[in-house]
């Protein structure tokens, strides 16, 4: 089938945070920049009222069939820890940010030189103090809500300015493990949260009806409104089949499918951005086999897709004997955090970031009333026992073996299957039983009966690593300004270039360094 040619200077491979950061960017800068912006998945209604009351009153989600599917052909797991795709990311327009839960938080300086400081897994090339200034930055875009003022204590790191908005408060059923991390003088504070825009508060946050909640998609829909922007171009259901280099050390372009009239286009470019998560990012660099890349592109070395690490998922639930004060979860995201565990004395054997579960304690008062419950019934239930958890993160630490590589059948976008061998560190159980361990002593301090205290099955959640950044090529796959090794015109801006994972959520290092590479790209114009 003949193949649409088109030609742009900059293409970016994924319309998630860092892809979207990335064309703003450049497009802010030179609004007659050619821009082409290339995503797999299709467009996720937002913003949409029926769809809202659709999931309030059955709990269907609209974005529920654009995230993995929990079966074999979908993806592989093939290692001996079992490794779960489903709702860890989502492939659709706007990315995992249309449906991730909002907490934005920074790293920590300990966090860019994990390997000096444990041994274990890789250094940043950059520091905390290079990235600060771009933090403020992506605090202010995504519309960040937090307290400076939590820095006291260590909960958060240290900073020069204050959020853009106002955290938001407590909510009374915090209260028990407030005032028990108190008496066992364990700091904690407010999670800083991307999602305080037009907030009404209606409890249901998974699927906002006011948009309250930041997503890529919000920026997208913001650039293809904007006619000064003629020259940018969104590819839509439009998976990148590989990407072609007709030299040792340039991309000229990517040959795309479209799922939605069968065709192939290919589209030739000066400039290539991957922005495509960190199971898609490596992914197409091994698959852009050519003669002079016999292993794909930038895999001299075999380090492409190498090194994945995610969140361990610590839980501790708990019941109280009553709840006097008829306390509910009032909103659909925790307020309640603790970093005290997040710290250079817990790294060696993986930090831990503590918060509230936000669906606990939960009585719905509404399915109640409409299964007819009376007015005793309903009495009893919200002063009987009171169920709450404390989860955390565990920071993980990479190990070679540890990977994503290319499965033998393709999902139902369109994108190939995507394969993960994952095993644990052989003293993982030791070291997560001594986390545990803390999370159940706060726990006792309520005055709770533990209930239930383990480590869930590993996630996809917070993938990282898979085209590390560092200096050498000989142990990573992006240099510190994310440029791949050995191209002079291809760089990879995902979770995959993080050396290592910390205790915290990625979303806002990872949207700090979209700022950054579209500085250095509109100050270098690309070159070497």
């Amino acid at each position: 089938m003949a193949k649409a040619k088109h030609e742009f200077e900059y293409i970016i491979i994924g319309s998630g945070v860092a892809g979207v950061i990335v064309a703003k960017g450049l497009l802010e800068a030179n609004p007659n920049s050619s821009v082409a912006l290339v995503e797999a998945g299709k467009r996720v209604p937002l913003e949409d009222r029926r769809k809202w009351w659709d999931f309030v009153s059955t709990g269907v989600n609209p974005y529920d069939d654009y995230h993995d599917l929990p079966i074999e052909s979908e993806n592989q797991s093939v290692g001996k820890e079992p490794w779960t795709f489903r709702e860890s990311r989502l492939m659709g327009r706007g990315g995992s940010t249309v449906h991730w839960g909002g907490w934005a938080l920074r790293f920590k300086e300990e966090d860019f030189d994990t390997c000096s400081r444990t041994g274990r897994g890789a250094d940043w090339p950059i520091s905390y103090r290079d990235l600060e200034p771009f933090y403020d930055r992506a605090e202010v875009l995504l519309g960040v809500s937090g307290q400076a003022s939590d820095s006291v204590g260590n909960v958060v790191p240290p900073r020069k300015s204050d959020f853009p908005l106002d955290p938001f408060p407590f909510v009374e059923a915090d209260r028990p493990l407030i005032h028990a991390m108190e008496r066992l003088d364990i700091s904690y504070g407010h999670i800083p949260m991307a999602r305080f825009r037009k907030c009404m508060t209606t409890g249901t946050c998974r699927y906002c009806p006011f948009g309250a909640r930041f997503t890529a998609a919000y920026l997208l829909d913001e650039i293809e409104s904007n006619p000064e922007y003629r020259n940018f171009r969104y590819f839509d259901r439009s998976p990148c089949e590989r990407l072609l280099a007709d030299k040792k050390d340039r991309v000229h372009a990517a040959d795309l499918h479209s799922t939605e009239s069968g065709k192939n286009i290919k589209v030739e470019g000066t400039h290539f951005i991957i922005a495509s998560g960190a199971y898609e990012s490596p992914k197409l660099l091994q698959r852009s086999i050519t003669k002079k890349w016999p292993n794909g592109i930038g895999n001299d070395r075999d380090l492409v897709g190498r090194f994945l690490i995610s969140h361990p998922f610590l839980h501790v639930r708990a019941v109280l004997p009553s709840n006097a004060n008829r306390w509910n979860q009032e909103l659909d995201f925790p307020t309640l955090m603790s970093r005290h565990f997040d710290s250079p004395e817990e790294q060696a054997n993986g930090k831990l970031f503590l918060f509230k579960d936000r669906s606990r304690p939960k009585v719905d008062l509404a399915r109640m009333m409409i299964e007819g419950k009376t007015r005793a019934q309903i009495e009893r239930a919200t002063m009987g026992p009171m169920e709450f958890e404390l989860q955390g993160f565990m920071e993980e630490f990479s190990i070679v073996d540890n990977r994503v590589s290319i499965g033998t059948n393709r999902n139902r976008i369109g994108l190939p299957q995507t394969k993960v061998n994952f095993s644990r560190e052989s003293d993982f159980a030791e070291r997560s039983a001594t986390r545990l361990e803390i999370m159940s002593r706060i726990v006792k301090e309520t005055g709770a009966k533990i209930i239930r205290s383990d480590v869930r099955s590993q996630r996809g959640d917070h993938s990282a690593a898979t085209c590390r950044m560092g200096a050498s090529p000989a142990t990573s796959v992006v240099d510190p300004d994310l440029r791949v090794h050995g191209l002079n015109n291809l760089w990879v801006c995902s979770n995959a270039v993080f050396p290592s994972g910390a205790a915290v959520n990625p979303t806002l290092t990872l949207s700090a360094l979209s700022l950054r590479l579209a500085d250095k790209l509109i100050h270098d114009g690309g070159t070497a």
